[in-house]
């Protein structure tokens, strides 16, 4: 299925927030707290669009820890009709790309535990768990630590 990948615009935040919502219902984030990573992130905060309406995002920033560049996964999600198309993956490899030309070579997320098909992604894309976040969720429930090097 062709995506044009694209810089998330303010005027996207509601098509944002609609995929966000049908994809976390109990802990997605506000709208608040999508211009937050919007100011931080950048031309890290990517949008999916197809026959011209958003059909999945995903934002990272780069973080740093113990002096060296880390991208940082916050969210990504793509509209439930259009899972499974390769919509996510095409999201990650340009985020990776970025990533690179910034000089990034390690890149982590969390993820809930109970995620299955988020962990099938994850590790499908290269990365792997080194650690679990207990309570990480507001309803309580534990997120897997995940890395991978892009270099």
């Amino acid at each position: 299925m062709p995506v044009r990948l694209r810089e998330f615009r303010l005027e996207d935040l509601d098509e944002v927030m609609r995929i966000e919502l049908s994809s976390f219902p109990f802990d997605a984030y506000d709208e608040l707290t999508f211009i937050q990573l919007y100011e931080s992130c950048g031309d890290l905060f990517l949008v999916a669009e197809h026959e011209g309406g958003i059909v999945g995002y995903s934002v990272t920033c780069v973080e740093w820890e113990n002096g060296v560049p880390v991208g940082h996964v916050h969210s990504i999600a793509v509209d439930p009709a259009f899972r499974r198309r390769g919509v996510g993956r095409a999201l990650m490899e340009e985020t990776f790309r970025r990533l690179r030309s910034l000089g990034v070579s390690e890149v982590r997320l969390e993820v809930s535990v109970s995620n299955e098909a988020g962990l099938r992604f994850w590790r499908s894309l290269g990365f792997e768990p080194v650690g679990v976040e207990k309570g990480y969720y507001a309803d309580g429930s534990d997120a897997l630590v995940m890395r991978m090097r892009l270099m």
